[in-house]
């Protein structure tokens, strides 16, 4: 027998899995603690190279900077392997055990310094220049002239707009004007909104576990909480992927309680702040009128007078301009990717014409597949379950196709584990996003990439045969 909330593949997975073992006297708290501890030491990393270098400044071609990566990736795989042991063993914690090693895990990463990506000295410019009263829409970080927040960005970036949505200058604004103009209080208050968001999610993450899903409610809490993906890109870097790990919790949770007109609110206030999640409320819009045609035109009038109220006080100022490069306007923008590896070997071989050929074709085919995965999903979903599970392949493939990656970018996908039915592809989506933070130990991107990705693909090979799509079908 299974409860109202756990699919038939809950009883398989249960019987089909066995939970590692661990040797000698460390169990759940130990691991716990390891995760933490890992976290720990990871943060550790970007203070030795602060340490040496005397600079808040990130430079990839440093000794100091190969080093600091290596003990920072050292503490990500400690706490990667940790998670990865606990989570199948979690629900033997209490939950305030476990509230408790995620804020220690939170709060350690928290104190990091930006180490693995500069993206957070663009937003505090960007927050800086919203308190001046200048659009980040119209003006880039240079406009800053000698600021010292300013010098922090690299030069890649430092003269282009925001590519963020509107609702996300209020946050960088609010850090801007508690930071009173100094580099370590708008940074710690720009953490500080992000840990909020992130504890938040995590809140309510475990209230709809422990309601809708008691079985896995701790494992699947685990992973986002302890494990390093959120702790790490988040807290430790920075990365606003924090708001969008709210809005979607909230979104999830909302859409499975019931509460459509919430879950718009949440999932719109996600498109407003980066647009990366216009996709999935297309789709929910999509799965709502197969229902009710009427209530999915309410909702959908509901989604865009709440974008036009957050449009507004930037209507003339807003453009797309900054985003388009990141979906293949600008062959020279590839990283960590299959991609990225191609357009190398060709650079580094003196065939600019052959890598411009390869980018175009291999991001034209990436494209191709990401649509014809989200139309299969429009099509095909009946429930928020099958929604959610269509919607992580679609991730997937955007993940593994695009020319552009970040490691980041899996906080989008890592809430929908609130609804994954299939434990199988629950722990192997978990993995994955341990196996990809753990690659900034060494600087041997996108060779690491590629390595990783092969293997995603073996094992979404695997579980992708036709019992697994029974399973998802059979879903409530």
């Amino acid at each position: 027998m299974h409860t109202p909330h756990e699919p038939a593949s809950a009883a398989r997975d249960s019987s089909a899995y066995t939970p590692p073992s661990v040797t000698g006297r460390s169990g759940e708290h130990g691991l716990a603690c390891g995760c933490a501890a890992g976290m720990a030491l990871a943060t550790a990393g970007t203070w030795l190279r602060f340490a040496m270098e005397r600079t808040a400044r990130i430079d990839t071609h440093t000794w100091p900077f190969v080093l600091a990566s290596a003990v920072s990736g050292a503490g990500l795989l400690a706490t990667g392997v940790c998670v990865v042991r606990l989570a199948p063993r979690a629900s033997r914690l209490s939950w305030r055990a476990l509230w408790g090693w995620a804020l220690a895990t939170q709060g350690v990463a928290f104190s990091a310094l930006a180490l693995t990506s500069s993206d957070v000295f663009t937003n505090l410019c960007f927050g800086a220049l919203s308190l001046l009263g200048l659009s980040p829409y119209t003006h880039s970080p240079a406009a800053l002239g000698a600021s010292p927040l300013a010098q922090l960005v690299p030069a890649r970036w430092v003269n282009d707009p925001s590519p963020y949505g509107p609702l996300f200058l209020p946050v960088v604004r609010a850090a801007a004007w508690a930071g009173s103009g100094t580099f370590w209080g708008t940074f710690f208050s720009y953490k500080a909104l992000l840990l909020a968001a992130t504890l938040a999610a995590l809140g309510i993450a475990a209230r709809h576990l422990r309601a809708r899903l008691p079985s896995r409610a701790a494992e699947v809490f685990a992973v986002l909480a302890i494990g390093p993906l959120v702790a790490w890109e988040v807290t430790a870097q920075g990365h606003n992927e924090g708001l969008l790990f709210l809005a979607l919790v909230a979104f999830l949770a909302a859409a499975a309680a019931g509460r459509e007109g919430w879950a718009v609110c949440a999932l719109t206030a996600g498109v407003a702040t980066k647009y990366a999640l216009a996709p999935l409320l297309a789709l929910y819009l999509v799965l709502t009128a197969r229902r009710s045609p009427r209530r999915a035109v309410a909702l959908a009038a509901l989604a865009l007078l709440l974008l036009a109220a957050c449009f507004a006080p930037e209507w003339h100022s807003v453009t797309l301009r900054a985003v388009m490069p990141m979906v293949g306007g600008e062959a020279a923008r590839h990283a960590h990717s299959f991609t990225d590896l191609v357009c190398l070997v060709l650079d580094t071989l003196a065939l600019p014409t052959a890598s411009l050929l390869a980018y175009r074709l291999l991001s034209t085919a990436s494209a191709l597949l990401c649509a014809a995965l989200l139309a299969r999903v429009a099509w095909r979903a009946r429930t928020l379950a099958e929604l959610a599970h269509g919607y992580l392949l679609f991730l997937l493939a955007l993940y593994l196709t695009t020319p552009w990656f970040q490691p980041w970018y899996l906080c989008w996908g890592l809430p929908l584990l609130l609804l994954e039915p299939d434990r199988e592809w629950q722990r192997f989506f978990a993995l994955f996003s341990v196996v990809t933070v753990v690659q900034w130990a060494a600087p041997l991107d996108p060779v690491t990439t590629v390595m990783a990705d092969l293997w995603a693909v073996s094992r979404m090979w695997r579980l992708s045969r036709p019992a697994s799509e029974e399973t998802i079908s059979s879903a409530a």
